[in-house]
């Protein structure tokens, strides 16, 4: 019934003083001042970050670098991979080694065939 009263209030005289102060409450609503309000703090946060980012402080630029570690867990194939390239790189030594002969062998262990 209310709202009966308000439409034909609206239609005859829609210029009103408390019509106007109704529709100017109404304008807000609070989930867009919410979110105006929101906005407002990550423009803020952006813009702290960017200056940030822009200009270091001295105390960050005379910090040694970090070490990067390796993860814990590491994939199978890259397991994989790391694990084929070690055995490759250890043949490769094994066939540039030089191989010991018969009497560099019985040398070191104080063994001769003369005695024999």
């Amino acid at each position: 019934m209310n709202r009966f009263i308000q439409f034909f209030h609206h239609i005859l005289a829609p210029h009103c003083v408390e019509c106007q102060e109704i529709n100017e409450r109404n304008s807000v609503c609070p989930s867009c001042e919410t979110l105006r309000q929101q906005l407002a703090l990550a423009n803020q946060n952006n813009e702290k970050l960017l200056e940030r980012l822009l200009s270091p402080s001295n105390n960050e630029s005379n910090r040694p670098p970090t070490e990067i570690t390796m993860p814990k867990t590491i994939s199978w194939a890259v397991r994989k991979q790391m694990l084929e390239r070690e055995d490759r790189e250890r043949a490769r030594l094994m066939r540039e080694a030089p191989k010991p002969t018969v009497e560099s062998l019985e040398k070191e262990l104080g063994i001769s065939q003369e005695g024999a």
